[in-house]
């Protein structure tokens, strides 16, 4: 079987960003839906987020490792979700960071935090497409 253009081995960067994007939005389609659904149950709002975040987390990374980093991922492992979700927990530290550093000292994001959050996220997709690419699904040497 020859490998075409869609194939995993054939992955541009544009195409893992892509996929890296659309793994995203499908967590974040899950993380919503799942913190709906525990909180309308009377679930307290603070568990239901964490449950809801661990469940995206899991898509997400089952997303990427099937289909923006698939030719790159070995076997689903226990290691690899670790190395994984540290990744994305320092994603989501830099983003609450650079949120508050925002709007605590610059004026005008105070006012438009939604920008401001914009603006983290941004930051922290960059840091978590960088340690995907790098790290956790690091090409395989034989």
């Amino acid at each position: 079987m020859t490998k075409g253009l869609d194939t995993p081995a054939a992955r541009s960067l544009t195409s893992r960003l892509y996929l890296f994007a659309l793994a995203g939005l499908a967590g974040f389609a899950v993380d919503a839906t799942i913190l709906l659904a525990l909180v309308h149950q009377d679930l307290d709002i603070r568990l239901a987020r964490l449950i809801s975040f661990a469940c995206a987390l899991v898509v997400t990374w089952l997303i990427n490792r099937s289909f923006a980093f698939g030719d790159r991922a070995g076997t689903p492992s226990l290691a690899e979700f670790a190395q994984y979700a540290s990744a994305s927990a320092l994603a989501g530290l830099i983003n609450l960071g650079v949120f508050t550093m925002l709007v605590t000292l610059y004026g005008p994001f105070a006012e438009t935090p939604v920008l401001a959050a914009a603006l983290a996220t941004g930051v922290s997709m960059s840091v978590n497409f960088w340690s995907y690419l790098t790290i956790v699904f690091a090409p395989r040497t034989s």
